[in-house]
């Protein structure tokens, strides 16, 4: 055979180094033979261009040498660590840093030549790329096998098969008239059983014209173009199957041959690259998704995760995603969030709330994990949303976490048949640990803020709220005091204004000292079954009877009863301070509306009026301890800002929250108060909040 001018046994040689690199995962593939003292390159892949001109090197001179002295493979991880490899050896070596060589024996036996892989960089060899080197080095006895028996060359025929059918990469070829004359089992699973004995590119001309169209095996296409004369190296080819994600292929293919140039046909190699691809796009979603929520700390929250669950969606070719929050009042899961494509496959009459446990994302709140459906019209969980889920076939169900403790989930639905591995897995992971990092941060940006302002109000509140009635009882008393002879009538009248503004110190320094035991856990809520309803009723009443100053009317809506656990004091001075709130902002001649309403585990209580309406950055504010809207300031209405704020420390110790709304027709404020229904218990791990931990969300 002559090694470097052509010919079939060259092309057969070469087309073997290819698929023994790729299965070894080598950039570079040669086979030598023993020519006297020199050694001969027959057959090679990533030749590098200084080696062009060695074809042929003295047996001492090269690693080969190595392993034709000891008749044995050698397995180098880097050439310029192991003892074995001599120093001239070493240092005569071109860019090379790991070996793996075997020896080729002829039908007696004896060693014939070397069969080897190297890398550029030091690795482990591991046991699959060692069995692919040695059965190439087996195959290549072929080439050195010279007359033999038929036996022999069927034998050595069958080595080549069967190494061609064990690679994990698809191979097949087709003869110079298009027929299938090779496909390994790897081919077949990529590509399915492809016609033979018949012309494959007309047979992929009628393919193409029958539905559905264009529906061609990914071999066909790099065979016929290789047929051609076209060379291709590291083709991407997407492959689509019936409810399966896309496949990604690499495709090599290359034409065959003879001496002259005539064509023997054409030779293609597959490898499916898949995982890596997808690997690629998962780790791009989650740096995508980590800018977005680190890049912007002015847009509101609720845009940024609205955006960002549809990224996922897009980017990660899901149908569907969801954002699930954990409402601590009910100790439930709602649904905050959703996002779908264009198809809107979600089915109709999907549950807004779900318990602990329940459905895909109540499991993934439960265990604190990763929940996969593979099958959602089979699974248990997925069955307690939906008992038909339409074309959606998979989802995912992924906790987002805040430290340790779960704070919401995000759920992801799919049309094809998912399979979940460790990487999507971890990916996944890691995007919802973005979000619970990005809700981390919003919620100590906001108890920073509420901090500033706090100490900013104070300062004010000091200034002007408690310097103003000291002011007027030290100048009443130093009257008093200065002047034995004032008559009893101005005595009295001073008397009067100091005993007031005594009064008004008292309740700002009670409420200072109620907001800060509450919140440290020194003054503890005496809770047992009460009646919220009943509450409200008498409070009103008791309004109604000392409140003269404005004309409004009070309307009370709700159930004869409305039961829960609570301390009837503490829920009394909330209302008291709702009503107060709501007369100072209301219209003169309009209405204050209180509803009490049940909602399974929670217990609702609204109040309303129409009035001034408190803008939107305001109403963010209003819980915070001191803070006064400017139309309060504006309008000299009376108070101290700390009315508010004390309800919603009442709130949270009670295990609920308060938010405030406004209405532009007509025009006013609602403020809404969600507090359990049943005796309070321990909670499933971490979904009670704290006081800090709630105030972002009770500010809006």
């Amino acid at each position: 055979m002559d090694s470097r001018h052509g010919g079939s046994p060259q092309a057969a040689a070469d087309h073997l180094m290819t698929l023994m690199a790729q299965s070894a995962q080598a950039p570079v593939a040669m086979v030598h033979l023993l020519d006297g003292e020199q050694l001969r390159l027959v057959g090679a892949y990533g030749l590098p261009p200084q080696w062009a001109s060695a074809l042929s090197v003295p047996v001492s001179s090269a690693l080969a040498g190595l392993v034709i002295a000891q008749g044995r493979p050698m397995v180098i991880g880097d050439i310029t660590a192991d003892a074995r490899v001599p120093t001239e050896a070493s240092a005569r070596a071109m860019g090379e840093r790991a070996y793996l060589g075997y020896p080729v024996r002829d039908v007696d036996g004896a060693v014939a030549g070397v069969c080897a892989v190297l890398d550029y960089r030091p690795r482990l060899w591991r046991p699959d790329h060692l069995t692919a080197v040695d059965q190439g080095a087996q195959a290549c006895t072929a080439f050195v096998a010279g007359p033999c028996s038929a036996a022999r060359t069927d034998e050595a025929q069958r080595l080549l098969a069967a190494l061609l059918h064990s690679l994990q990469i698809g191979v097949a070829a087709c003869d110079a008239a298009g027929r299938l004359v090779f496909s390994n089992q790897a081919n077949q699973n990529l590509n399915g059983e492809l016609p033979e004995g018949i012309d494959l590119r007309a047979w992929a001309r009628q393919k193409l014209v029958q539905p559905p169209a264009g529906m061609l095996p990914p071999a066909v296409g790099p065979l016929m173009r290789a047929l051609a004369g076209e060379r291709l190296h590291g083709t991407e080819i997407m492959v689509e199957r019936p409810q399966q994600r896309p496949s990604m292929l690499l495709a090599d293919a290359e034409p065959v041959t003879d001496a002259d140039g005539g064509s023997l046909g054409a030779v293609v190699t597959f490898q499916d690259v898949t995982h890596r691809h997808s690997a690629a796009v998962l780790k791009d979603c989650e740096l995508t998704i980590r800018r977005l929520l680190s890049d912007s700390e002015i847009r509101p929250a609720d845009e940024l995760l609205q955006e960002t669950i549809g990224t996922i969606g897009r980017m990660l070719d899901w149908a569907a995603t969801e954002f699930w929050t954990i409402d601590e009042v009910g100790t439930v899961l709602l649904r905050r969030f959703q996002w779908t494509d264009e198809r809107k496959l979600l089915p109709p009459g999907l549950p807004e709330r779900l318990g602990h446990g329940q459905g895909m994302p109540g499991r993934a709140w439960q265990t604190s994990e990763t929940v996969w459906a593979t099958d959602l019209s089979t699974d248990t969980a997925a069955r307690v949303q939906a008992v038909g889920w339409g074309p959606l076939r998979s989802a995912v169900a992924v906790p987002v976490p805040i430290g340790s403790v779960t704070r919401g989930v995000l759920a992801c639905y799919s049309t094809y048949t998912e399979h979940p591995d460790d990487v999507r897995t971890a990916v996944m992971a890691g995007i919802a640990a973005h979000i619970g990092q990005f809700l981390e941060r919003r919620r100590g940006s906001a108890l920073s803020d509420e901090l500033e302002h706090s100490r900013d109000e104070y300062i004010a509140l000091v200034g002007h709220e408690i310097r103003t009635p000291l002011t007027s009882i030290l100048s009443y008393a130093a009257m008093m005091v200065d002047d034995p002879d004032l008559p009893t009538g101005d005595r009295v009248e001073m008397l009067q204004v100091v005993r007031r503004n005594t009064g008004r110190l008292q309740v700002i320094i009670d409420k200072l000292l109620d907001i800060a035991g509450m919140q440290s856990g020194d003054i503890a809520i005496d809770s047992q079954r009460m009646d919220l309803s009943a509450t409200v009723r008498a409070a009103a009443a008791a309004f109604r009877t000392r409140f003269t100053g404005k004309d409004v009317t009070f309307d009370i809506d709700g159930p004869d009863e409305a039961i829960l656990w609570g301390d009837p004091r503490r829920l009394t001075q909330v209302v008291d301070e709702l009503l107060t709130n709501a007369v100072d902002w209301a219209d003169d001649g309009s209405r204050i509306i209180a509803t009490v309403t049940t909602d399974g585990p929670a217990t609702q209580l609204t109040v309303s009026n129409t009035g001034q309406v408190i803008p939107a950055a305001e109403r963010e504010q209003l819980f915070q301890r001191f803070f006064r809207t400017q139309g309060a300031l504006t309008n000299a209405v009376p108070g101290t800002g700390l009315g508010l704020s004390l309800a919603r420390t009442i709130i949270e110790q009670h295990g609920g929250t308060i938010t405030a709304t406004s209405d532009d027709d007509p025009p006013g404020t609602t403020i809404t108060v969600r507090l359990p229904t049943d005796r309070p218990a321990p909670p499933p791990d971490g979904i009670r909040a704290t006081t800090a931990d709630a105030a972002p969300g009770a500010a809006g």
